[in-house]
């Protein structure tokens, strides 16, 4: 006796429902831009108008030496890929850097069920952050994780891009899953500005 048509389809149907899940996430992988010049292509066929600055050239998070406050070693490999907002600043934050930690915060906060897929960090550039930020992280920024660096390898890891945090603005640097820097914030940008770019790149991104 043959087959019955439905029990024909049925390992078709199996197949072409895994054929068609491989390929969204090939396709998320083949969007995830590794360059400058494929972030730009990516970001303008999404249509998006990046209120914020595109970080150029491309700086790789893994060239710049962090370290977690006990003193070890914060490896980009060691994480699990996600979005991140390098808020870097002193022993103190301050005037502009303080109101980027806010608006990060608001903005990571109105992010909802996306917010897991976003992290944030205070690099302090100046040795370990002051007491009174400290207790200000762990009172209104629970969510904000401290790593740090020196001023001059901060710089240099900037050295040659168009930021201007060297140049004493202070900014908010968005970073990709693979590490790539990609694009700035200054103290001039609303919440909303930052809010649309990041659930632009969210939804054309794999989790």
């Amino acid at each position: 006796m043959s087959e019955t048509p439905s029990r024909l389809t049925a390992p078709l149907q199996v197949i072409l429902m895994f054929a068609i899940i491989l390929a969204t996430i090939l396709l998320g992988f083949l969007m995830m831009p590794d360059s400058q010049e494929e972030r730009d292509q990516l970001l303008g066929a999404l249509g998006t108008t990046n209120h914020g600055t595109l970080l150029e050239p491309a700086v790789s998070l893994e060239k710049l030496e962090l370290a977690d406050n006990n003193g070890n070693p914060w490896r980009l490999a060691d994480r699990k890929p996600k979005w991140r907002l390098l808020i870097p600043g002193g022993v103190n934050c301050e005037g502009d850097c303080e109101k980027l930690l806010y608006t990060t915060r608001q903005v990571h906060v109105r992010l909802g069920k996306y917010a897991h897929r976003i992290e944030r960090l205070y690099v302090a550039v100046d040795g370990r952050i002051g007491s009174s930020l400290s207790e200000h992280l762990l009172k209104d920024h629970s969510y904000v994780d401290v790593v740090n660096t020196s001023r001059g390898a901060f710089e240099s890891w900037l050295g040659g891009t168009n930021s201007h945090w060297r140049h004493g603005k202070a900014e908010a640097i968005l970073v990709d899953p693979a590490g790539l820097a990609m694009m700035v914030y200054d103290a001039g940008h609303s919440g909303n500005d930052m809010l649309e770019d990041i659930n632009h790149l969210l939804k054309y991104s794999p989790e």
